[in-house]
């Protein structure tokens, strides 16, 4: 008897964009009542040893300090520039020893979300890259995978431009959790009637894994104004990250009463006008924003992998600067452009953020940048992949 193969699941777990598709695939594999068909969840820093396991530890110190300004941002920012994983050196290599290693033994197809992954397993049998992304830099378009996985044309035109044959990219539509598609419909029906009424509105505010200062000032700043302008906030924060401290220090000194909770916690029964939200996983994030996203009424963050909620939720997105990254700058540029986002790009656009969005209230514009964000594209790409990966692997 010939036995099925079941697939593997490669994370880099450096920072939240990246692995967090990964997740989202899971995810819909576990609502379709198919976990089965997973191998297991490997993580670069648990295969990886000695000078291999270093490097790895070094790219994501590097991540979390290039955030920020200074020697170490630009040195981050040119390597990343520099990189061609199409032409990997020996830092890549030595990287991806001991991955080459593992999975050269493996028969079983593997599913990354990572260029760099991708480089490192290139022409892998079995070899399934993830592009979670709304749009494509030059150093995300790596050869080497047997299955390219898009959200959408756009995303996917550089694959198959750089040399990739049409029928292994495959279109999968956005890449959102599938308990906010869930319920999306009706989240935005309630989301238009808030809007067009006189309640409060209720800002959900968000900063990268990295949590770079310079977000972190801007989104503090655009949640106080927004209190003091007659709104609530809810910020979801690491636990004991550099965004708690910050909003914990800077409310109370604003006359902002919040309510802080964590996974211990129940939700409280009636939103207080600052409410911070503290987790320390994704899956305690991701829980989070299920339970609280009907509440939502427009999105404070970095143009990073929640792009997908503005372009595809009905959900106006503010967006943080600086972009940081290759794809930050391109996401905010799609977001501006598709009218379902405005920019705050600096302190003092955040201190006005309140009077701001109270103008785009009443003036309609945010009601009208939430219907600019539905209804565009398809928001079931992390179901259509899972049914892609059940109907090719399952026994």
């Amino acid at each position: 008897m010939v036995v099925p193969p079941r697939i593997n699941f490669l994370y880099t777990n450096i920072g939240r964009g990246h692995p967090f598709y990964l997740d989202g695939i899971l995810e819909a594999l576990v609502r379709k009542g198919n976990i089965g068909l997973v191998r297991g969840e490997s993580d670069v820093f648990e295969v990886s040893r000695g000078l291999s396991r270093f490097a790895w530890q070094a790219a994501r110190w590097m991540y979390r300090k290039g955030s920020s300004p200074g020697i170490v941002a630009a040195l981050y920012k040119k390597l990343r520039s520099s990189a061609d994983y199409n032409r990997p050196g020996a830092i890549l290599r030595l990287m991806g020893r001991d991955l080459r290693r593992m999975f050269s033994l493996d028969p079983n197809p593997v599913v990354v979300a990572h260029p760099t992954l991708v480089a490192i397993l290139k022409g892998r049998q079995g070899l399934i890259y993830q592009h979670g992304e709304v749009v494509t830099p030059a150093e995300a378009v790596v050869a080497g995978a047997s299955k390219v996985l898009a959200p959408t044309d756009e995303a996917a035109g550089p694959f198959i431009e750089s040399g990739y044959d049409s029928r292994d990219v495959m279109v999968s539509g956005l890449c959102i959790e599938p308990s906010l598609v869930r319920q999306s419909g009706d989240a935005l029906a309630a989301r238009l009637k808030r809007i067009g009424g006189d309640d409060p509105l209720v800002g959900a505010f968000f900063s990268s894994g990295a949590e770079p200062r310079r977000h972190i000032e801007k989104l503090v700043r655009a949640a106080v104004s927004a209190v003091t302008h007659g709104g609530k906030v809810i910020l979801f924060a690491q636990r004991d990250g550099v965004f708690v401290r910050e909003a914990a220090r800077r409310l109370p000194s604003r006359g902002i009463e919040f309510a802080g909770i964590d996974s211990r916690q129940f939700l409280p029964a009636d939103l207080p006008l600052a409410l911070i939200v503290q987790y320390a996983s994704r899956r305690e994030e991701n829980g989070f924003t299920a339970q609280l996203f009907p509440m939502f009424d427009y999105l404070v963050a970095p143009s990073h992998e929640r792009t997908n909620w503005a372009l595809g939720l009905g959900l106006p997105m503010f967006v943080v600067g600086p972009q940081i990254g290759p794809f930050a700058p391109l996401n905010c540029e799609l977001l501006i452009h598709a009218g379902v986002a405005e920019r705050i790009n600096s302190n003092s656009a955040a201190d006005a953020f309140g009077v701001q969005l109270g103008h785009l209230r009443a003036s309609g514009k945010l009601a009208e940048m939430a219907k600019a964000g539905w209804g565009k594209y398809r928001i079931d790409g992390f179901d259509k992949i899972a049914e892609f990966l059940i109907n090719n692997f399952a026994g």
